[in-house]
């Protein structure tokens, strides 16, 4: 009968993010690009499944979503910044009505 190991009372350490992540979010957040997952883990050095481990991240979630917003914003108008607010509490039409105004609609890469 094996034995299993202990597991420690001390919280796992993660690594910060670093100059590979920002390039993962980079070209996650290039719609045009119309990149593959793999092929950004071929850019950043990592593998697939790797990128999919750092799309788990609490952390690195969030830098996404916050580097989304800045993008969204520098996108749209001011007067138009009502559609991108509720595209980003979930309102689909607005987020396709965004899309459409951006050319990103009919390629199947959002």
């Amino acid at each position: 009968m094996s034995r299993r190991k202990k597991r420690s009372n001390q919280p796992s350490q993660v690594p910060p993010l670093d100059t590979r992540h920002y390039l993962a979010i980079e070209l996650l957040l290039d719609f045009q690009a119309g990149l593959s997952r793999e092929e950004i883990a071929k850019e950043c050095g990592v593998s697939r499944m790797q990128l999919f481990r750092w799309e788990k991240r609490k952390d690195f979630q969030r830098e996404k979503d916050k580097r989304f917003k800045q993008k969204l914003d520098r996108m749209i108008p001011k007067k138009n910044r009502s559609y991108a607010s509720l595209a980003l509490s979930g309102d689909v039409k607005a987020a396709e009505t965004i899309l459409g105004a951006a050319g990103l609609t009919g390629n199947g890469t959002y």
